[in-house]
């Protein structure tokens, strides 16, 4: 068989950066590196009106949809959820006549695209905080619930504590670790989201990998 295994890297661990920096540093200079926000500069500055139509139409928005979730019984659904709409071709969203793409409607599409993407910066921010918050808490939860069930389970061997009883405490203690996991990929899709809201690629170095 010409079949050959794919060896696949170990411990891979999703960006979660150390501490969260500040929304300044995305926020200046987002203008020349956003390409929408640099085709619609371009276009209301431009003569051409058809240009201006082309760039309002292969430039539609970037959307960034952000959901909270609450805590279900039994349901991991603990922090925040972000989905991405990505314009990467014209789906034919709608034709824009030569006559409608005035340089005023190019830029009042800039000026909101770009109040717009300042303000989604600043609220991924804030939900990373959030979630870095979360995922310490965590941490730092999952060996003591460790050590109850070793504990547990001690004292089920020397028929001092009951099977439910010990049970119990290790659910809590998967229940934790699957929490934890959750947050860190939360955490990593915000930091997706940052780097489209930004148009920026963030280099964030890796932390060593977690086995809670």
């Amino acid at each position: 068989s010409d079949e050959q295994p794919v060896p696949l890297e170990q411990n891979i661990e999703p960006p979660s950066p150390k501490s969260i920096p500040v929304a300044a540093q995305f926020i200046e200079g987002i203008e020349k590196r956003r390409l929408d926000l640099l085709a619609l500069e371009y276009g209301y500055r431009g003569q051409e009106s058809r240009l201006r139509a082309a760039i309002l139409q292969q430039f539609p928005k970037i959307n960034i949809g952000f959901a909270r979730a609450g805590d279900n019984t039994n349901v991991i659904t603990t922090g925040f959820g972000v989905t991405i709409d990505l314009p990467l071709f014209d789906r034919n969203q709608g034709a824009i006549a030569v006559e409608d793409a005035t340089r005023a409607k190019l830029f009042d599409e800039y000026v909101a695209r770009l109040f717009e993407a300042r303000g989604e910066i600043t609220r991924i921010l804030a939900d990373m905080k959030s979630l870095r918050r979360q995922i310490e808490a965590a941490a730092t939860s999952i060996p003591i619930l460790q050590n109850v069930v070793d504990s547990y389970r001690l004292a089920l061997q020397q028929g001092n504590a009951d099977v439910l009883t010990y049970y119990n405490a290790r659910a809590d203690l998967i229940t934790k670790r699957l929490e934890f996991v959750d947050l860190k990929r939360q955490l990593a899709d915000m930091y997706v989201a940052l780097e489209i809201a930004a148009g920026s690629y963030l280099s964030e170095p890796r932390e060593k990998a977690v086995s809670p």
